[in-house]
């Protein structure tokens, strides 16, 4: 049975259509024509279109430690002299998301961050020790078992490449399994299709959708909410059996 796609994330997707269609000034009429284009296309799918759902598998009998090492990548602890380094990254417009996309007020600096007890940040690096992004956990909360991932990949050229979903696959499970984390969460305001899709294939579940939740540059920016619950990963396990 195809799993049923959430109203969470069908009305994300309209909102993220709707602000790009309003960008055009479309008029009622246009909307109207719109739709019925979508209903046509999707029709002449009809039997091909399948439903992406969450294709990592996940080691339950990993408890990985600084550093983790993947099949292309290693993930060690960031010091302080890394600093230099992840500042420039965070420069361009990815790079300033990092940080600003964060619903905390005042918004911090990647210095504060890093002295924080309650955080732990991971430089993704190459097999040949090149340090190429950041990942980490924020805001831990011991207690209720949950923390927010973050995940950058700072050098322009290597991104698009997926070592982002390779270091965050094994960054997630370092938080299931060794930090015995029971939900990681995230948000974004990148609310676009595929990176929707590509936070569902690694098992995160659309929360919420926040309307004009943070002004950035002076322009006002929805803010998704997205959250894996180990329980999740758990069960899909013992469906699998």
């Amino acid at each position: 049975m195809k799993k049923k796609i959430s109203d969470e994330t069908i009305k994300t997707i309209a909102a993220s259509f709707l602000r790009q269609a309003q960008k055009y000034g479309f008029t009622l009429n246009d909307y109207l024509r719109f739709t019925n284009y979508l209903l046509d296309e999707a029709l002449s799918l009809t039997g091909t279109i399948q439903k992406q759902e969450t294709k990592a598998i996940y080691d339950f009998n990993s408890h990985k430690k600084l550093p983790i090492e993947t099949e292309r990548l290693i993930i060690r602890q960031v010091v302080k002299k890394d600093l230099s380094i992840i500042k420039e990254w965070l420069k361009d417009k990815e790079g300033r998301l990092f940080l600003l996309s964060r619903l905390v007020h005042p918004p911090q600096t990647i210095e504060e961050i890093f002295e924080s007890e309650n955080n732990i940040l991971g430089l993704i690096c190459l097999k040949d020790k090149t340090p190429i992004g950041l990942i980490a956990y924020l805001d831990i909360d011991e207690y209720h078992r949950k923390a927010e991932l973050r995940k950058m990949i700072g050098i322009t050229k290597e991104r698009g490449k997926g070592y982002g979903n390779e270091a965050t696959k094994a960054w997630i499970e370092y938080g299931l399994f060794t930090l015995n984390l029971e939900k990681i969460y995230l948000t974004t305001i990148n609310t676009d299709i595929k990176n929707i899709r590509i936070n569902e294939a690694l098992g995160f579940r659309i929360e919420g959708l926040l309307r004009n939740e943070l002004i950035i540059d002076g322009e006002q920016h929805d803010v998704l909410q997205m959250s894996l619950l180990k329980e999740w990963i758990i069960n899909k396990n013992k469906m699998e059996l």
